[in-house]
């Protein structure tokens, strides 16, 4: 009896050893990261008076209707950043950021370039794109001993594809109809080729994997049956470059379609067509039947979130939240949990049509990081930062020399490092915007927009030449950005979007509906001045009066 206690205790012995063995060899190694970004998605909590039918935030946030818990968990269990923004509050340009550190308006990418050429004043929007010759955060996580991964929407490369149809096929694309059924095999064929060809190339730009691709949104699929969200997809992308690369660090950029339009809340006929009451076999690689079989069913999830008596219009976080869930079973099923760096974010808001404004609508993002290793529990961060921070930060934490490499890089972020090991004073006393034709520049309590105009514009205003906008309107000045539809959203639910210089207290007015830009002209001069010191880095761009 003796004796096999003693084997027994030499076994649990033994497995201690190992257990010890494999969290000391975590504790030591670069961490794993994984980048999971929501589309369309602000942090604000919408109230009564607020516009109708948007998309709530996570509980994190302060959202008390939408069921989250999993999410809610890792954030109460790591760091809520109460005060973070993006540069962009549009897609393109905002994703550019994320995986450059770079401010959009020094995009070299083809599109934005022949847009705006050196010398010109650019318009920052959907036109931004990563570029082949120049450094990224997966180039240099490769670079660093990384496997860098891929899952999720793009719309940060090859915009001339992905907007002109008709380049397809001379592109080596395969084409069908905007109505064409992916049960047909020849149809479903033709999505799964053009979506190999995007996984490679998305590979090109630093991605060791790529897979369960959007090229952009779901519309650019251009086709009706499939311009619904597919969570589990993607998800199933995720887990399986996890297990493929479980053995060496990491980088996973997990990038989500919801809530982005078609929105997962519209309802037909008491459905949720876009969301969870479509066809879960309907993907961007066209018809694929696969077993999703560790998530709860679509119906489980709306019957939970309805039972628990929560928006059931938004059992889509729950959706997402258990996607999420499975990404972190996964992990501890492997041993890697507690040195995996979790980042759960936004691309940029839409709240109160915030999006393509400056507004923090538009601009103030939901973040949390969760690294059992690396981050104490209960953890908030309430100062300023930015998108523009991620890529230093994933550098520093991989052991990059970010200070050699800001150069090449032309970083203009800085590495939250010290924040995530307890530290709470700012990194960044201001931070700057830009989106079309509007620049701002905000401290934690104050905030400037400016809004000017290219030379061909200004022409047209100066000889009182209507602007056509959404639907045939006549507008005296032209949207922010190129499109009209989101120009319109924008422009008729903030009154003071077409004012040339607004400014705003925050503390006293966080819903920025009071323009004191002219009786606080000290505050206004200080701001203004903060804004050229940012403008003056954008080298030969013009704008306004500010930079000639």
């Amino acid at each position: 009896m003796e004796i096999q206690k003693m084997k027994i205790l030499g076994k649990i012995f033994v497995l201690l050893f190992f257990i010890h063995q494999n969290l000391s060899a975590q504790n030591n190694k670069k961490p794993n990261i994984i980048f999971i970004m929501t589309d369309d998605h602000s942090s604000i909590v919408p109230k009564q008076n607020d516009i109708k039918n948007q998309s709530r935030p996570f509980g994190f946030n302060g959202e008390t209707k939408v069921h989250t818990p999993i999410i809610d968990d890792l954030a109460k269990n790591g760091m809520i950043f109460t005060r973070a923004y993006v540069s962009s509050s549009v897609c393109s340009p905002s994703r550019y950021t994320v995986l450059t550190g770079r401010y959009a308006g020094r995009s070299e990418g083809k599109v934005f370039l022949k847009q705006h050429p050196i010398g010109s004043m650019t318009r920052v929007e959907n036109n931004v794109e990563l570029e082949l010759d120049r450094e990224n955060l997966p180039r240099l996580l490769q670079k660093a001993g990384y496997k860098t991964g891929f899952v999720g929407k793009s719309h940060i490369i090859e915009h001339d594809l992905i907007n002109q149809r008709k380049n397809w096929v001379k592109n080596g694309f395969k084409e069908y109809d905007k109505d064409a059924d992916p049960n047909d095999k020849s149809v479903s064929e033709a999505m799964a080729y053009n979506h190999q060809k995007w996984t490679e190339i998305i590979k090109k730009y630093g991605f060791d994997y790529a897979n369960a691709i959007y090229p952009a949104n779901l519309k650019e699929l251009h086709n009706d049956s499939i311009n619904v969200h597919n969570v589990e997809w993607k998800n199933k992308a995720a887990l399986d470059f996890i297990d493929k690369n479980k053995n060496s660090p990491f980088y996973l950029y997990y990038s989500e379609t919801i809530p982005h339009g078609p929105a997962p809340w519209i309802k037909k006929e008491g459905k949720y067509v876009y969301g969870l009451h479509a066809n879960p076999k309907f993907t961007g690689q066209g018809l694929k039947d696969i077993t999703y079989s560790y998530l709860p069913t679509r119906d489980q999830i709306l019957e939970e979130v309805k039972n628990l008596n929560k928006d059931v219009a938004h059992a889509w976080l729950r959706w997402f939240d258990h996607a999420v869930g499975a990404i972190v079973k996964k992990l501890k099923d492997e041993g890697i949990y507690e040195n995996t760096l979790i980042v759960i974010a936004s691309d940029h808001g839409d709240y109160n049509g915030g999006k393509t404004t400056l507004y923090e609508g538009g601009i103030k993002i939901p973040l949390m990081m969760h690294w059992p290793n690396g981050i104490k529990p209960n953890q908030t961060y309430d100062e300023l930062v930015q998108n523009i921070d991620y890529v230093p930060t994933f550098l520093d934490l991989a052991g990059v020399d970010i200070k050699k490499k800001s150069k090449s890089l032309d970083l203009d972020g800085v590495s939250l490092k010290n924040v995530l090991d307890g530290e709470k004073k700012p990194v960044h006393e201001h931070l700057f915007f830009e989106l079309g034709f509007a620049r701002g520049i905000m401290t934690k309590d104050w905030k400037y927009i400016s809004v000017r105009y290219d030379n061909q514009s200004l022409k047209k205003i100066e000889k009182g030449i209507e602007f056509i906008g959404w639907k045939g309107e006549k507008l005296k000045y032209p949207y922010y950005v190129r499109n009209a539809h989101l120009g319109n959203f924008a422009s008729t639910n903030n009154p003071l979007y077409f004012d040339a210089d607004q400014l705003y207290n925050l503390a006293d007015d966080p819903r920025e509906t009071q323009n004191i830009f002219i009786e606080n002209k000290e505050k206004s001069a200080e701001l203004k001045k903060l804004l050229i010191k940012y403008l003056k880095s954008f080298s030969n761009r013009p704008y306004g009066e500010f930079i000639n």
